[in-house]
């Protein structure tokens, strides 16, 4: 897939509140997992890299939220969402 459809993907998952807009909480990056990719939505392998976004919703029950993305998904859902001038927020 080229950037410009990645950065497609990314900006529909972001207006469908398939991934949040802000800065996750922790990001860390290692060996695959085999599931599916946040924005393309094909699986990372356990052959390739992979970067798991997580977020942290505090309330009356806690909850942990990770999305796991290739490295290329990632840097293009960071595009996006510098446009709106909260990528380092």
């Amino acid at each position: 897939m080229d950037d410009s459809t990645l950065r497609e993907k990314a900006l529909e998952a972001i207006q469908n509140g398939k991934l949040p807009m802000r800065s996750p909480d922790s990001t860390t990056g290692g060996a695959g997992c085999n599931e599916a990719c946040a924005i393309c939505g094909e699986t990372v392998r356990l052959t390739q890299m992979e970067l798991e976004a997580e977020f942290r919703q505090d309330g009356e029950s806690p909850e942990l939220h990770k999305y796991h993305l290739h490295p290329r998904c990632f840097m293009a859902w960071e595009v996006e969402r510098a446009k709106d001038g909260t990528a380092h927020s």
